[in-house]
């Protein structure tokens, strides 16, 4: 059965961090959140811990003058598993029309029986071929420039071919880290992708989705992770790689499979030449 509410998300103010060509952008990692909390309302006993099909095809805009967001959720029960959409309405034809737009989409599946973790935290911390380290006061203030509570790579990113290796902070703010965890360690880990990218692809790389995401463990606000993020076909766009993250103790707390990268710009940004040569200024 398929079901759609109204919802409405309420701004807060670290959500004003997180912008893009000078528009406040909803993050991906709190649509998420919307969805889950949305199907836990419908569905109290909804097993929230496996993630799939994650689409996000469409950036959902923030009204600087507003401090609250009137969107719809679309929910639906399959064999799969719990859908969630994140969808908004717009007038056209001078307002004579309307149009339903989607932000956001995954699939919770049902299945009790979390897959294994699949990398030792000794492995995800090996990575041999030769890597750069790359400050995160370089990353934030030119490859990915989101304000202060968007700034959660805490220390130097290792980079090689082989991937990248960050320490993450788990953030602070009003977010909710009850359902998925905190939504700024995935965010962080997929801006360690980012900048993957933007030292050998030559793109600017936003995410657009992910195959798979277990939480075995959630992160919590204020807590420190180690995310390992690897490069699984980057032969063409969109780029995918995959993710671990795991707590101080070595710890798997989440495991992103399939995580879906491309350049929504058209190539109007464009990585600066010191990235790409492996140096920073």
């Amino acid at each position: 059965m398929k079901n759609r509410f109204s919802f409405t998300i309420e701004i807060r103010p670290y959500l004003r961090d997180h912008y893009f060509e000078g528009k406040v952008i909803f993050p991906a990692v709190e649509a998420l959140i919307v969805m889950a909390q949305a199907v836990r309302s419908h569905h109290p006993q909804a097993n929230l811990q496996m993630l799939t099909e994650a689409h996000f095809p469409r950036m959902l805009t923030i009204d600087p003058a507003s401090n609250r967001l009137e969107a719809q959720i679309e929910i639906e029960s399959s064999e799969s598993g719990i859908s969630a959409a994140l969808l908004t309405s717009i007038k056209i034809n001078n307002g004579a029309m309307g149009r339903i737009l989607e932000h956001a989409r995954v699939t919770f599946s049902q299945d009790r029986v979390l897959p294994q973790p699949p990398l030792s935290y000794r492995d995800a911390r090996k990575m041999a071929s030769e890597c750069i380290n790359v400050p995160a006061a370089s990353i934030y203030h030119e490859l990915i420039p989101f304000g202060a509570a968007y700034q959660n790579i805490s220390s130097d990113l290792s980079v090689s071919a082989q991937g990248a290796l960050a320490d993450i902070a788990g953030g602070s703010g009003e977010a909710d880290d009850q359902l998925l965890g905190s939504p700024f360690v995935l965010d962080a880990t997929m801006h360690a992708a980012c900048v993957w990218g933007q030292r050998f692809t030559d793109i600017v790389p936003f995410p657009i989705g992910f195959d798979r995401r277990v939480i075995y463990r959630s992160t919590k606000k204020g807590g420190s992770y180690l995310a390992r993020i690897a490069p699984i076909d980057v032969s063409r766009e969109p780029f995918i790689f995959d993710a671990w993250i795991f707590d101080q103790k070595g710890i798997m707390c989440e495991s992103i499979s399939g995580l879906r990268m491309r350049d929504i710009t058209k190539g109007r940004m464009r990585p600066p030449q010191w990235i790409r040569e492996g140096t920073w200024k």
